[in-house]
């Protein structure tokens, strides 16, 4: 881990720390705050943010120390004034913006190694990453039942720890993910499983493999609503 990578992880602990100075009033504003600025500061290097944060919260606390709310500092909307600052660090970082195109990239092969798994009878491209770059590039590969079935398992625990490592920095952001994931894991593992593999194979297990692929399609969406509504409040 380089230096800023750690000076990056020391602002988030000292954050945590400085924030069980606020009063409630004061921390739930701040939090709101800093859920929108790590949110619409996706393109910026994570050292400027956490640094910002870091300034914000110290502001509050000065402000607060002398009879002021974070509110009457900063204003009543925590999204109008995030805004503003992430407006006054400038322009984009290039790098931030190719990271946060190989996230979408990476989400995105995630999604279809995943789903190629769901289906006993389909076969892996092993170029699957460089799949939208070289679309009519096949290396294709049959996993056996077990196999499989322990690639879906690391890929959805994986999922889990990865989630809760991000959400130490960005919030809940990344959990309406988690019970899609899940559903078409499970989907996967049932139809490789000798005790289920007929059964997912006929009309009643497709049937139910789609409704509840669709329950957590909804699922998702629902759970990023609220997530989204929670910001906005």
């Amino acid at each position: 881990m380089n230096k800023q990578n750690d000076s990056v992880e020391k602002s988030i602990k000292t954050n945590n720390q400085l924030r069980k100075k606020l009063t409630d009033e004061n921390r739930e504003y701040y939090e709101q705050l800093l859920v929108y600025i790590r949110s619409a500061g996706l393109f910026y290097d994570d050292y400027e943010i956490e640094n910002l944060l870091l300034q914000i919260l110290q502001d509050i606390i000065s402000a607060q120390e002398d009879g002021q709310s974070a509110e009457g500092f900063f204003g009543k909307s925590p999204q109008l004034a995030a805004d503003e600052l992430i407006h006054n660090l400038g322009k984009s970082s290039r790098k931030e913006i190719l990271k946060l195109v190989g996230l979408v990239f990476g989400i995105s092969s995630f999604f279809e190694l995943l789903s190629t798994l769901t289906s006993s009878d389909r076969g892996i491209n092993l170029l699957v990453l460089i799949k939208l770059l070289v679309p009519h590039t096949l290396l294709t590969i049959h996993l056996s039942n077990t196999f499989a079935i322990l690639v879906i398992a690391i890929m959805l625990i994986g999922s889990l720890i990865l989630v809760f490592i991000r959400s130490k920095k960005d919030g809940r952001m990344w959990w309406p993910f988690l019970p899609f994931i899940w559903i078409l894991g499970l989907i996967g593992i049932a139809s490789r499983l000798p005790m289920t593999e007929s059964w997912m194979s006929s009309s009643d297990g497709k049937i139910t493999a789609a409704v509840l692929t669709g329950f957590g399609f909804i699922l998702f969406w629902g759970l990023t609503y609220l997530y989204l509504r929670e910001k906005k409040e």
